[in-house]
């Protein structure tokens, strides 16, 4: 199309050349954070962040302290960022739990004491040291069958109805 104003998505990762390419231009302090998004082709926002992750403050030789861009540490930081948001496996949490939990949940309905909920926080409580999933991770598990205990097997889930989409009453 020829009048399109639309650009395409420009979603990348920041290279070494190109935190080295904004160290030099930080440094010299004579570009705008507009114009340096504008020659490394991403957006203000992404310079933003990238410089703000990469400041850090220094001493001169008159012991006065300036905040500079460093790339080195700009990309430390990130590496450091990215290795924490992996998502959590079931296998990070404590299997004595998760048996437990199988184990309390399955037992005949006449004999059961408790729900997911009190046996999450009943557990907590007795297991301080032990690291444990919340409620909520529990109930995702068992949706996503990763433990022997099914919906079904809580007499609650299968008593809960879903609600019926209404439409405004202004419609």
């Amino acid at each position: 199309m020829i009048n399109s104003t639309t650009t395409g998505c420009r979603f990348k990762h920041f290279t070494p050349e190109m935190r080295g390419r904004l160290e030099q231009m930080y440094q010299e302090g004579t570009y705008s954070q507009v114009q340096m998004a504008e020659i490394l082709g991403v957006s203000q926002s992404a310079v933003s962040r990238v410089v703000k992750r990469g400041r850090v403050r220094q001493k001169d030789y008159n012991s006065k302290y300036y905040t500079t861009y460093i790339a080195e540490v700009g990309s430390r930081v990130y590496q450091e960022n990215r290795a924490n948001c992996r998502v959590k496996s079931i296998y990070r949490y404590s299997q004595h739990f998760f048996s437990e939990l199988e184990k309390a949940l399955l037992t005949p309905t006449k004999g059961r004491i408790f729900s997911v909920d009190t046996f999450v926080h009943s557990y907590r409580r007795n297991n301080p040291l032990e690291l444990v999933s919340c409620t909520k991770t529990v109930y995702q598990y068992i949706d996503q069958q990763l433990l022997k205990v099914r919906n079904i097997d809580l007499p609650m889930k299968t008593r809960l109805r879903l609600r019926k989409q209404q439409s405004p009453p202004w419609i």
